[in-house]
């Protein structure tokens, strides 16, 4: 699962992927407020806390209960790690710079 962060915008990429989590920075600009308070970052640098209650209301449709049982397996293994900042609701995730990607909405035009 990866949190896709441009200037103006907060969107999560693979939500189904529960087996990692970073934190990807479209293109040479840093996020700005909006991006961040959407996406739920408290910080960032090389990794990034990101509210868990974010990243549920990001993955959307997605968030069934299944997939609500497999996040919470993702935390706990995190948890282990020292990953999980149970007192903000936070994760932390690798932070990569990436190229911005098009996103291609459901009638097949570039959103």
């Amino acid at each position: 699962m990866e949190l896709s962060l441009g200037a103006d915008f907060a969107r999560l990429l693979n939500p189904d992927d529960l087996s990692g989590f970073a934190v990807v920075l479209e293109g040479d600009e840093d996020p700005g407020p909006e991006a961040l308070a959407a996406g739920g970052v408290l910080g960032f640098g090389d990794h990034a806390w990101v509210r868990t209650d974010a990243l549920r209301r990001l993955a959307g449709s997605a968030a069934t209960s299944e997939w609500e049982e497999g996040f919470a397996a993702m935390l706990d293994y995190a948890r282990t790690r020292g990953w999980v900042d149970d007192e903000q609701g936070a994760v932390r995730g690798h932070v990569e710079r990436r190229e911005p990607t098009s996103v291609i909405v459901a009638d097949g035009d570039p959103a």
